[in-house]
């Protein structure tokens, strides 16, 4: 198991410029080793699937938040795949919270 400090990512989380998690939040994260990220990556479609729920989020930060709040329930679980080494998984409402920290260039969800 990789502690979150380990993460080649934990920066994002950890700075006080970007997220600063608290140590709670910080413990919810769940790296994935890059065997789990490239078997993830694997088995994961490239498009969106027939259906899909769509949103723009260029609608504004707390508007795009309610509109992720609103597709699952906060028992569930997500995993952000950045590339074919690296993901992790996490709480669905720890995501909605703080997507903006999450999300970058070459990111997957």
């Amino acid at each position: 198991m990789i502690k979150i400090e380990d993460f080649s990512l934990a920066w994002r989380w950890i700075s006080s410029s970007y997220g600063n998690f608290s140590k709670d939040t910080l413990n919810k994260l769940i790296p994935l080793s890059e065997d789990q990220a490239r078997a993830l990556i694997a088995t994961t479609p490239i498009n969106f699937p027939v259906g899909a729920k769509r949103f723009d989020s260029t609608e504004g930060s707390e508007l795009t938040r309610q509109w992720l709040k609103g597709l699952v329930n906060d028992s569930q679980t997500v995993t952000i795949c950045w590339d074919q080494e690296t993901a992790l998984t996490l709480p669905w409402l720890v995501f909605c919270d703080y997507y903006e920290v999450f999300e970058f260039d070459s990111s997957a969800m």
